[in-house]
């Protein structure tokens, strides 16, 4: 979540930036299930975000009103959303963007170079890690399809050769070696939120996890998680009772780093 001094200051920017990571996640998922599959995004140094989201403005209409979206829609014009958050949200900066866009015709499809989520190699991505899935319900939920958030191939492999490697580290008989490493990677792991795909993986992580401590330890590790937090979608999106608008972060952001020079110099 993103550590902001109270009363966050009123802005002028029509954007606003998600309360955490979570909530941004919440937001871009959520705004793919109302119909904005398509997608372009990227990183930048966090002074640059309001050329970029003036630019947006102007040529795709970004902060549209809801009436005005509405008649797109009738037309048969895409509707354009665009979401910012940190990467680094002590630091402020930079900033991942995604814009998102619903189906139609408009300038964004001829400026833009946009990839339709639907299609697992164009699939929304939070950097390397995570990915937005379109996955099938069991049928003791109901069946069906939805989308959710999973942890990407290579971050999964990357985490289940970390678990295979701690968990099966030393095996000494009183059960009294170091865990430090895999207690660090548990930690990681519960940490990232609880979307319905993220966390079938965080259990199967830890299943994998506790086969291979079990098969050279007569002890069992008293470290393994026994629930996952879920993401609660009933907080909100945004901070309350002030939304934290694109130019406060940015003179936020500016402030920070005017501070961390001084330290350093």
């Amino acid at each position: 979540m993103l550590d902001l001094p109270p009363p966050i200051p009123p802005g002028t920017s029509p954007i606003r930036i998600p309360r955490s990571k979570a909530a941004t996640m919440r937001l871009l998922l959520e705004t793919v299930q109302r119909g904005s599959r398509y997608w372009t995004g990227g990183v930048l140094p966090t002074h640059k975000a309001l050329q970029l989201s003036n630019k947006f403005g102007e040529r795709y209409g970004i902060s549209a009103s809801a009436a005005t979206r509405s008649r797109n829609k009738a037309r048969g014009i895409s509707n354009v959303m665009l979401i910012f958050y940190p990467e680094n949200e002590a630091a402020l900066t930079p900033l991942r963007w995604w814009l998102l866009v619903t189906p139609g015709t408009g300038r964004v499809w001829e400026e833009e170079q946009l990839r339709d989520t639907g299609k697992r190699r164009e699939r929304l991505t939070w950097g390397e890690q995570y990915v937005l899935v379109h996955l099938q319900h069991d049928r003791k939920q109901g069946g069906g399809r939805h989308w959710t958030w999973c942890v990407s191939d290579a971050h999964y492999e990357e985490l289940e050769a970390a678990m295979r490697q701690y968990a099966s580290a030393h095996g000494n008989s009183d059960g009294m070696e170091r865990t430090d490493d895999l207690e660090r990677l548990v930690a990681a792991i519960r940490r990232m939120p609880g979307f319905h795909g993220i966390r079938r993986q965080q259990w199967a992580l830890y299943a994998l996890g506790k086969s291979c401590w079990n098969r050279i330890h007569k002890i069992p590790w008293p470290g393994w998680p026994q629930e996952i937090p879920y993401v609660d979608k009933r907080q909100p999106v945004y901070h309350r009772p002030e939304p934290l608008h694109l130019d406060v972060l940015v003179q936020l952001q500016e402030r920070r780093r005017g501070t961390l020079t001084q330290s350093l110099s």
